[in-house]
């Protein structure tokens, strides 16, 4: 499978390591020192247990399962393997975030494999053997795989942070001794793949998401997640980036993406795409259980500060001995209030830090031959953001999008400073779409949160204008064309010019109306603009009133109407012309024009029916 991936110039980077796994064609393309040196580089930073040290661990791991760690470097590899801390649980103090749900499984494949590959030997940070550790890493491992089949990822549709699931998953289907686990991570594998082959335009991943940074929301192309996909779903061949645990899965050597993934990715045709990823705080509240897998649980949805999951965040804070931990020790704070007290605490006082909890999103995608639009649906409209990507337009690959630019939840070294002016929101807004019609509302009059930056009063939207083949912009509106794509964006007050990629609109509320076409409807950009000026746009308070040819819609408060007509809200985990589920489902069953899966939760098995893919 590594055949398709070049090697171009030096083979330099974190992960370089890994390049000593690449087929015996491609011959020495790193010298014995060099992989040395480069193993070397990866135990020192797994030994001074530093943020994204488990990405060390699963690269060591794959190298030494693959019978290449040369015999001068097993000594220190094995010694840095056996102590290291793989969880909360464990003693120690560390600067490692183990909760977010990437992290969660990188740590527990790690702590598994490295415990069944040395399953006598005594690990010297907790004193326990390794088949110890194999067999509490396994449980994390199956509760983790469990619930992605179950409710899909709370990261949703993150081309940043699935990279780092895919190598984990990539790594359990090559070398999990037990077959239960290896086989529900390669049907974990697919609905990732599936949820990339949904939300596939002009060849990338690009799609609202839970999780989504500067670079990526400008640069869809260029997102991690990119090298994965190409190989997945085209014949293309990837450079190898040595900085990318994800070459990982372009080394793999046992997964097979199913042909009815790459069926589904191939296909040009326009379609409406409905899918739901997560778990509400109160269902995660429901279904936790016991203290560490509530936690754990609402801990990878990043909810430590709402009302609801302050009282298991403390007390697993104190269990699991955190007070030292750089990105959490600010809640020994909360120390002074009396447990039953906390979630009114926390209600009175409105964290900003509450706007990271990534709970349920329903995102519906629409995608025609020359634009998406993807957004989730009234996602905690008025609640404080974090790095949520809300919605945007993909015009022939070209992306447009608006935020409320808000302040750093934490402004130190420990975590990226989100939200910022393109990531996230400070407030979020209300959104909704109906076909190629978006409707948003930027109320920025919530009350104010504890930590809250300056609160923006305005809203603005990134419009690449030099990337557009041609552009034309009014008072209160603006239309672009990419190729054979229209996109015209109406504002509710004055367009203000803001930069070469952006423009700006004041205001304590701030609406934004987006409406997607074809050139071939149109014409022109010039009659495309004169059907705009047939729209009217009415925002009272925090309604938004909208009359296009199209039909009447209104957005109020978290409810959609089309024509008077009420647009239910969507409730389902799969929506689509290939599969249709609900959430907790116990079969997922896929089904192309030439071939099928069905994937099944009890035991995690797959069923492929014909052409089996790559």
């Amino acid at each position: 499978m590594g055949s398709r991936v070049r090697v171009e110039g030096p083979v330099v980077g974190t992960y370089a390591a890994l390049a000593t796994l690449l087929p015996a064609e491609y011959g020495p393309v790193i010298g014995e020192d060099d992989l040395r040196a480069a193993i070397c580089e990866l135990c020192a930073f797994v030994d001074t247990r530093r943020d994204c040290a488990d990405f060390r661990v699963v690269a060591l791991l794959a190298v030494l399962l693959g019978g290449k760690v040369p015999e001068a470097s097993l000594e220190q590899v094995t010694r840095s393997l056996l102590g290291f801390k793989y969880w909360m649980s464990e003693p120690g103090d560390d600067a490692m975030c183990f909760w977010s749900e990437n992290h969660q499984l990188l740590f527990a494949a790690g702590e598994y494999l490295v415990g069944a590959t040395f399953p006598d030997e005594t690990f010297s940070n907790d004193r326990r053997t390794g088949e110890a550790h194999r067999e509490s890493a396994k449980a994390r491992l199956l509760t983790w795989l469990d619930l992605r089949f179950r409710y899909g990822f709370s990261e949703w549709l993150s081309p940043v942070y699935y990279e780092e699931d895919v190598a984990g998953l990539s790594l359990l289907v090559d070398h999990a001794p037990d077959a239960e686990v290896a086989e529900r991570a390669a049907v974990v594998l697919d609905l990732l793949l599936l949820d990339c082959a949904l939300h596939r335009s002009a060849g990338c991943f690009a799609a609202s998401s839970g999780r989504l940074y500067a670079s990526q929301k400008a640069h869809p192309a260029t997102s991690e997640m990119q090298p994965i996909v190409d190989l997945a779903f085209t014949d293309r061949d990837v450079v190898a980036d040595w900085n990318r645990i994800g070459t990982m899965f372009a080394l793999r050597q046992t997964y097979e993406v199913p042909a009815v993934l790459r069926e589904i990715a191939a296909d040009e045709a326009p379609r409406v795409v409905r899918t739901g990823h997560g778990l509400t705080i109160a269902e995660a509240v429901r279904i936790g259980g016991d203290l560490e897998s509530t936690a754990t649980l609402l801990w990878g949805m990043e909810a430590f500060a709402t009302p609801r999951s302050i009282r298991p965040t403390m007390a697993a804070f104190h269990a699991w001995r955190m007070a030292s931990n750089p990105f959490l020790s600010a809640l020994s704070g909360l120390d002074w209030v009396l447990d039953p007290l906390r979630p009114w605490a926390v209600r009175i006082s409105n964290p900003v830090v509450a706007g990271t909890a990534l709970e349920r999103a329903q995102v519906v995608s629409t995608r025609s031959s020359s634009y998406l639009l993807s957004a989730a649906q009234h996602y905690r409209p008025g609640g404080f953001g974090d790095q949520q990507h809300l919605w945007h337009v993909l015009l022939e690959g070209v992306p447009i999008f608006a935020t409320h630019p808000g302040g750093p939840v934490v402004d130190d070294a420990t975590r990226q400073k989100t939200p910022s002016a393109w990531v996230g929101n400070g407030v979020n807004p209300d959104v909704a779409s109906e076909g190629p019609v978006l409707l948003a509302v930027y109320d920025t009059r919530v009350r104010r949160g504890l930590g809250e930056a300056k609160r923006v009063k305005g809203s603005h939207l990134y419009v690449p204008f030099a990337e557009l083949d041609e552009s034309a912009q009014g008072g209160y509106w603006l239309a672009a064309r990419k190729g054979s794509g229209l996109v015209g964006v109406i504002a509710t007050s004055p367009l203000i010019h803001e930069s070469d990629t952006s423009v700006r609109q004041e205001g304590p509320v701030t609406g934004w109306v987006v409406v997607c076409a074809e050139l071939r409807d149109h014409g022109s950009l010039d009659e495309f603009c004169t059907w705009l000026a047939r729209c009217s746009v009415i925002l009272t308070q925090a309604r938004l009133n909208v009359t296009t040819p199209l039909g009447a819609y209104q957005l109020d408060r978290g409810r959609l109407a089309h024509d008077g007509v009420r647009v239910e809200p969507d409730t389902a985990r799969y929506d689509t012309e290939w599969i249709q589920a609900p959430y907790n489902a116990a079969e997922l069953v896929i089904e192309g024009r030439t071939s099928s899966l069905v994937l099944t939760r009890s035991g995690g098995r797959r069923a492929l029916q014909g052409s089996h893919g790559i």
